[in-house]
């Protein structure tokens, strides 16, 4: 009799002690195990940086810099409870960096490669015979200041990976009378008609620049191609403030060419830069 109710008093407390468990696992939530989409980055020199989103695991991730004088990174929590690693370039060069998930144990690392700094200029209408409407222009902050042209891939909505041409660029202020207005001269292959063409010479060609909000994008444009404005225009330009507008109109002097298009930070297609 004493053993019957000390084995039913045993198999009582097994039961509660695995209810308990039970009730514990079920007010743990479940962790995904930590992975990445992609194991290769790209960041430009500047103030901007390139995001790794976290989308799984626990998001209380530690960062390990293969060479901290090329990269500065940071893990970041915003309000929408997001994770996402920033990555800041410091240096040219490749290195590497190592995610680890504290919770799952999991590890990740990934490619980073940080290139020179470089500004978008998205076309929104023309009729200019080369810079056509949803032309994307990338001008390179290098010592050759290079600039890449694009066009879209409208199956995939993106930019195509691969350049329609590659030219470069230079930033000059021309005075007529009194009046000093801001170019961008433009070396790009050319054919008859005045379409970007590969295999066609290189031609310059001259654009006045007009802005709607010119102090901004003035700034826009020192701050990411390093162009001295204080060189080029010698007198002051008036602080003008929010709302920002990043328009900028391109027109070729003698001629009714227009574009009007907007500066970008938008990221340059991966692997076009050294």
């Amino acid at each position: 009799m004493k053993a019957r109710f000390l084995l039913g008093a045993l198999l009582l407390l097994v039961c509660s002690l695995t209810g308990c468990s039970d009730d514990e696992n079920e007010n743990t939530p479940d962790v995904t195990p930590f992975s990445l989409e992609k194991t290769y980055y790209e960041v430009r020199l500047g103030p901007l940086s390139t995001h790794i989103n976290i989308t799984n695991g626990s998001g209380d991730i530690s960062l390990a810099i293969a060479n901290e004088a090329i990269i500065e990174a940071a893990r970041v929590q915003n309000e929408g409870e997001d994770v996402f690693v920033s990555l800041y370039g410091k240096r040219k060069g490749n290195t590497t960096l190592t995610l680890t998930d504290n919770v799952t144990g999991d590890k990740e690392t990934v490619e980073v490669k940080v290139t020179d700094c470089y500004l978008a200029y998205g076309i929104a209408g023309s009729n200019h015979p080369a810079l056509a409407s949803n032309l994307m222009l990338y001008l390179v902050n290098n010592e050759a200041r290079d600039c890449y042209f694009f066009t879209m891939d409208y199956m995939e909505h993106q930019l195509n990976n691969t350049p329609l041409a590659k030219g470069t660029y230079e930033f000059f202020v021309r005075q007529e009378g009194e009046k000093k207005t801001p170019y961008l001269r433009l070396n790009y292959p050319a054919d008859e008609s005045g379409n970007l063409a590969q295999d066609a010479p290189m031609e310059a060609h001259d654009f006045a620049l007009s802005f709607n909000d010119s102090q901004r994008v003035l700034d826009i444009i020192r701050t990411y191609l390093d162009v001295d404005w204080e060189e080029l225009i010698s007198n002051p330009m008036t602080r003008n403030l929010p709302p920002v507008d990043l328009t900028m109109k391109m027109t070729v002097p003698g001629t009714d060419y227009e574009i009007t298009g907007a500066l970008a930070t938008a990221p340059i297609p991966e692997g076009i830069l050294d």
